[in-house]
């Protein structure tokens, strides 16, 4: 069993395919464990959002989804079984999940990094407006990590 503080907050999907019927989701959605198409337009990747704890001298990583345009899913879709992408250049959209415990986090803007085959894409919030900026900026407490991972329970 893993420690409750070693558990890390993890959306499952979208906001917007969250809010959807599992009926709406195999009618209207192509999707697997990493990436989602709703509607053939709308175009959302699993990634993960580091915040670094200043105690630990380690991450503690958000499992969010970003919206990216069609061209830019496209160069990912491409690239996606290669093993170290992280030349690639960084990939703007938009934050499509609403983090509790933080405001302004949903539709802010973000660049995307593409890793390689065995890491999902990490998202840096480039929107100042976003409190999770200032997280990423500037690094959080264990209880700050504490609170998001007491969110899973």
């Amino acid at each position: 069993m893993v420690p409750a503080n070693d558990v890390e907050l993890t959306f499952r999907k979208p906001d917007r395919i969250a809010s959807l019927t599992e009926e709406e989701i195999t009618e209207k959605c192509k999707f697997n464990s990493d990436i989602y198409i709703f509607e053939g337009k709308d175009f959302y990747v699993r990634c993960i959002l580091p915040l670094p704890v200043k105690e630990k001298g380690h991450e503690y990583c958000l499992g969010v989804w970003v919206q990216v345009s069609s061209n830019s899913f496209n160069r990912i879709w491409d690239l996606w079984d290669e093993k170290d992408i992280s030349s690639e250049p960084l990939i703007k959209g938009l934050l499509a999940n609403e983090v509790p415990l933080t405001e302004g986090s949903i539709n802010s803007d973000v660049t995307i990094q593409l890793i390689g085959s065995e890491s999902r894409p990490e998202v840096n919030i480039i929107d100042q407006n976003c409190s999770l900026h200032l997280e990423q900026t500037c690094g959080i407490t264990i209880h700050r990590a504490s609170e998001y991972s007491d969110l899973c329970r």
